[in-house]
């Protein structure tokens, strides 16, 4: 399938200002131009069959991370913010905080009065990247460097807002990642920035201001995961690889002081490895119960219950797995429910070591759109962080997937 590396650019003129751009042609800070040579050193040696960066100098000096001569393509360029063009981002939260809040939370109105609309931005952004997707095929890999408004409107319609804004906005200088192909993208990873620091702009300041993070964290590696049977809530332990992937994890991220894990071998493992003091188990964290179906390979299961495999998988009804097993919807209260319950200290990070259904599943919670996460987000990778911060209005999602100690080794997930 194909991969986009969707890129927003690095640090503005504008962006240090604390303004609005939109379409004005602002070039890279200074330390814009550090951010594109740290992107630089992190994609060194990577393979792209494809380069392409809206026309606007920001994004066309950040393009030069990855290639010395990238393609131009107009319907990358950012939103037209009506009157809020160069205006700082005080004085329009000030004279239009009205509008500036109801387009935050889902209104389809245009920016700034009379620019243009999420729906109309989303629409010429998915264009552009399912018109590269076909050019690059089916094992191409392609990357796009944009704006934080055009990154906006995709993750719209992949993470859309239910009940209210569910992320972040993508940081300067950072890595989202797409597969999948026309019809059918994914999110594999959000805002990862971890080559210009171990946390996400979004989750340090949270932390700053006092908020509590929780690092969600997938167990490392099994041998079903290699062998691709279902897990579920039976208790396959680590492999070699992953338990050295857990050793990886730990030298990148560090140990944390409050670590809460699922129960299950391969979660607790993995748990160990990070944690500072013994990490406290609890059963709420399993992943989706899978019935009599734990322990069978895709095609096992599709030969023995091809109806009911085509109604959940491809049909996305949600009936419960393996006969007696959990439906989506009642793994995500779960998962919902006993994150809910944790103890967490504000102003620190909390690792939550889980597994990769239920971590989706969480995330579809924090817009109130829990069915869609089924089919718009990838599973993340094994020993990947996503970080959502606990604030007064409720959770939201700082990052998603981020796994950089995984890339320079040879048993790495394909980036």
């Amino acid at each position: 399938m194909p991969e986009i590396l969707l890129v927003r650019h690095a640090e503005s003129e504008a962006n240090a200002a604390a303004a609005w751009q939109g379409r004005g042609d602002a070039g890279l800070s200074a330390a814009g131009r550090e951010q594109v040579a740290a992107l630089g050193r992190r994609v060194e040696g990577q393979r792209f069959d494809a380069v392409v960066s809206s026309p606007l100098t920001r994004a066309y000096e950040t393009a030069a991370a990855f290639s010395d001569a990238p393609e131009i393509e107009e319907d990358l360029i950012e939103i037209d913010l009506g009157r809020w063009e160069g205006v700082p981002f005080d004085t329009v939260a000030e004279k239009d905080g009205v509008l500036l809040r109801s387009i935050y939370n889902g209104a389809d109105e245009p920016f700034g009065g009379i620019g243009e609309r999420m729906s109309e931005v989303a629409a010429r952004a998915w264009s552009a990247i399912d018109r590269l997707a076909e050019r690059v095929g089916e094992t191409g890999r392609a990357v796009v460097v944009t704006h934080g408004g055009v990154l906006d409107s995709l993750l719209s319609t992949l993470l859309p807002t239910v009940r209210r804004r569910p992320h972040r906005m993508a940081s300067n200088a950072s890595l989202t990642h797409l597969v999948g192909g026309p019809g059918h993208w994914r999110l594999k990873r959000f805002n990862d920035t971890a080559h210009l620091g171990r946390l996400s702009t979004h989750a340090a300041r949270h932390l700053e201001a006092g908020d509590p993070v929780v690092a969600l964290i997938r167990h490392g590696r099994t041998r079903a995961n290699v062998d691709g049977r279902f897990q579920g809530q039976s208790c396959w332990g680590l492999d070699d690889v992953g338990a050295e992937q857990a050793r990886w994890l730990a030298k990148w991220y560090g140990r944390l002081d409050r670590v809460y894990t699922s129960p299950l071998a391969r979660a607790a493992d993995t748990a160990a490895a990070i944690s500072a003091a013994t990490p406290v188990p609890v059963d709420g964290l399993k992943e989706i119960g899978l019935g009599v179906w734990e322990g069978l390979t895709w095609k096992e299961v599709w030969d023995g219950w091809a109806d009911v495999a085509r109604r959940i998988y491809e049909e996305g009804q949600d009936l419960p797995r393996g006969e007696h097993g959990e439906t989506w919807a009642e793994a995500t209260r779960r998962m919902a429910q006993t994150v809910a319950s944790l103890e967490l200290a504000p102003g620190e990070i909390t690792g939550v070591v889980t597994h990769g259904g239920v971590i989706r599943a969480y995330i579809g919670t924090l817009s109130g759109d829990t069915t869609g996460t089924m089919s718009r987000l990838a599973t993340p990778e094994n020993t990947s962080v996503t970080h959502v911060a606990m604030t007064a209005d409720g959770p939201v999602l700082c990052d998603y997937a981020v796994a950089p100690h995984l890339e320079s080794t040879t048993e790495a997930a394909p980036r």
